[in-house]
């Protein structure tokens, strides 16, 4: 038994740029005898940050697929540079087959996820449950972009501090001692960023890097985490928005990402309403792995 598969670069369309990502594809007749037990040695063997697992549907245009998402160590409900790069892959497999993209949602262990496609950028309304936690880590205010995933973001100078970071805020990104009661469960991150201005459409562009136990690329969900939090200290008067951000990350890494974000308020510019991910990814390889 075998599996094809393919690599991708993900908020990027230079290859070797991004953050990569591996994309299983799981054979309809398949998807009940493939366990969660093998899946996870897959994404194991690969060794990325996370590999896609898609079930393929017997239909030749589906507007509706289901992924799980792996790390190295365990299966995780969602995860933003993933599903973009999903999306952005599947899209191009149907344009190139049958020259038009049926794709409208991807499913996750996390609910279902709306796949939207604008000239070059995928977007997905990502699932969320914004929380701001009490205590700061650091000075630097802790964010729950849903519960089980929390980011300390932490705002620098200039961009000559931001090369010179090294380390998390956090030593063990599992401790959880700052985190709320009822929220207090998952890694925290730490999204450290830099404000350069916005452009005359008024897009915020900020540059960051996130640690996690180590130095991540690309992350849409530290990314969103980080818009959500902007735009609510944006000033009430300017209601539900929207707000737009683009997010560079990994450059420190030798593997720029851009990443854009556009949150939407409630009426009074209290609460997060939604949050649109975007991105681009272009495919680097294929293969086929033996089981």
């Amino acid at each position: 038994m075998s599996l094809t598969y393919a690599l991708v670069d993900v908020f990027t369309t230079t290859r070797f740029q991004g953050n990569p990502l591996a994309i299983v594809r799981v054979p309809a007749q398949q998807r009940d005898t493939l366990s969660q037990e093998t899946k996870q040695k897959i994404a194991t063997e690969f060794n990325l940050s996370e590999t896609v697992f898609l079930h393929e549907s017997a239909s030749d245009s589906p507007t509706d697929l289901h992924i799980d998402i792996f790390t190295p160590k365990c299966e995780i409900p969602f995860a933003g540079h993933p599903t973009i790069g999903t999306a952005c892959y599947v899209l191009q497999q149907q344009a190139s087959a049958t020259g038009t993209r049926s794709l409208q949602q991807l499913t996750t262990k996390a609910g279902p996820i709306p796949v939207t496609a604008a000239d070059e950028l995928v977007g997905a309304s990502i699932p969320f449950a914004y929380h701001q936690h009490q205590q700061a880590v650091q000075s630097a205010p802790v964010i729950s972009i849903v519960n089980g995933l929390s980011f300390a973001l932490q705002q620098l100078p200039d961009l000559e501090s931001l090369a010179t970071v090294t380390e998390a805020l956090l030593p063990d990104c599992f401790t959880t001692a700052h985190l709320d009661a009822g929220w207090n469960s998952g890694p925290t991150g730490s999204k450290y960023y830099v404000d350069l201005g916005r452009d005359a459409s008024g897009c915020r562009t900020l540059r960051t890097r996130m640690f996690i136990g180590w130095e991540d690329p690309g992350t849409g969900s530290a990314s969103s985490a980080l818009a959500a939090y902007l735009a609510l200290q944006e000033p009430s008067e300017l209601g539900a928005g929207p707000f737009d951000y683009h997010i560079i990350q990994g450059v420190e890494l030798g593997r720029r990402n851009d990443i854009y974000v556009t949150v939407e308020r409630d009426p009074a510019g209290e609460k997060i309403a939604k949050i649109l991910l975007r991105g681009m990814a272009v495919q680097v390889g294929e293969g086929r792995i033996m089981l």
